[in-house]
């Protein structure tokens, strides 16, 4: 029984054997593989008596080193070389224009959101109020940034003709150009010398020896520092809010007057503009975000949608048509007109408030 096992492993050894060497000479190019053949070679024997069965079997393995030509050939490939290419021939190359994709490039497309149509049976409620920006607060600083400051830009609209200007806040007379820059300019009287006077021998202590000659000065857009804006409170009945809409827009200078050899400043708006008027002219210029350098901002966001500015009330519709500090009550108490402009201001958001129920 021992032989009879012996001889069938002798038999499968072998056959192992002649398979393992057919694997192994598959061609090294397809495989890519540097290694050794192997060359196996079994052989068996079987004999085979009267008195039992013997077998015999001997397996040898031999391998032997694949060839140096293979190998080199195997480990051949093509590499570029590497270098720094000092001597190759300058190419233009053009860089697309910087263009920072987190900020909002539409806002000076000159586009911007027009107010929702509002029936008039809607509007519940109406307050119209006059406001003063004060350009020499913090909060109102970047009305006068240097880059483009918005002095400037609603000073051309009226200087310039550019849209329709009006001399008071009713918004029906209205004032050319050439109009609003001689209500502005203002005149001086120079010392000018004589004509029948030597420039090169005369007296400059003599006051006979001058004649006073009238020159014009005129006011300049960087002179303003504040600006009235007239709005509208509406309550929306249809979307249950109140929303203020800005109206018109003034600047205010200061204007020099000589009452008995005194000179008095007093404010003075040469003239009104619609804000509707504005609003493309005003989207399509830029302005400091003092909040984020990463979002840009136009005007009209600055003014009509973020109503970023700080102001107070000066004037509130009333009977006398009259401004607050106009009125008899507070012509010689500061204090009190200050507590008046916040009182409306409070009157406003309390009559909001309590229309709702909490």
């Amino acid at each position: 029984m021992n032989r009879v096992i012996i001889i069938f492993s002798t038999l499968f050894v072998g056959s192992l054997s002649a398979q393992w060497d057919s694997w192994g000479s598959e061609p090294a190019a397809s495989s890519q593989q540097t290694t050794n053949k192997k060359k196996t070679t079994a052989n068996a024997s079987v004999t085979t008596s009267k008195g039992g069965a013997s077998a015999s079997a001997s397996v040898t393995t031999t391998g032997s080193a694949a060839a140096p030509a293979a190998a080199a050939a195997a480990n051949t490939s093509v590499i570029p070389p590497i270098g720094i290419h000092y001597n190759d021939s300058a190419v233009a190359h053009y860089e697309p224009e910087y263009v920072n994709q987190d900020t909002n490039l539409t806002v000076l497309e000159g586009e911007f959101i027009p107010r929702p149509y509002l029936r008039k049976g809607d509007e519940k409620f109406r307050r119209r109020v006059w406001r003063m920006i004060d350009l020499r607060q913090k909060l109102n600083k970047s009305w006068t940034w240097p880059r483009n400051p918005v002095t400037q830009i609603f000073w051309e609209l009226g200087t310039k003709g550019l849209v329709r200007a009006y001399n008071t806040d009713s918004l029906r007379s209205i004032i050319t150009p050439e109009g609003i820059v001689s209500k502005c300019s203002e005149t001086e009287a120079v010392p000018v010398l004589n004509a029948d006077v030597d420039p090169n021998n005369y007296d400059p202590s003599d006051p006979s020896n001058f004649h006073d000659s009238m020159v014009p000065i005129l006011f300049k857009w960087n002179d303003l520092r504040k600006f009235e804006i007239m709005e509208d409170w509406i309550f929306d009945y249809k979307h249950g809010e109140m929303k203020p809409v800005i109206i018109a827009i003034a600047p205010v200078r200061d204007k020099k007057m000589t009452i008995n050899g005194q000179t008095i400043t007093t404010p003075e708006k040469p003239f009104w503009l619609k804000m509707d008027d504005c609003r493309p002219t005003l989207a399509k210029s830029q302005v400091f975000n003092r909040y984020n350098d990463a979002m840009r901002l136009n005007w009209d966001q600055h003014i009509n949608g973020h109503r970023l500015f700080d102001s107070y009330i000066v004037k509130t519709s009333d009977h006398d048509n009259a401004y607050l500090h106009e009125k008899r009550e507070f012509e010689s108490d500061q204090t009190a007109l200050l507590l008046e402009s916040e009182k409306i201001k409070n009157d406003l958001f309390i009559f909001e408030h309590d229309l709702w129920e909490y």
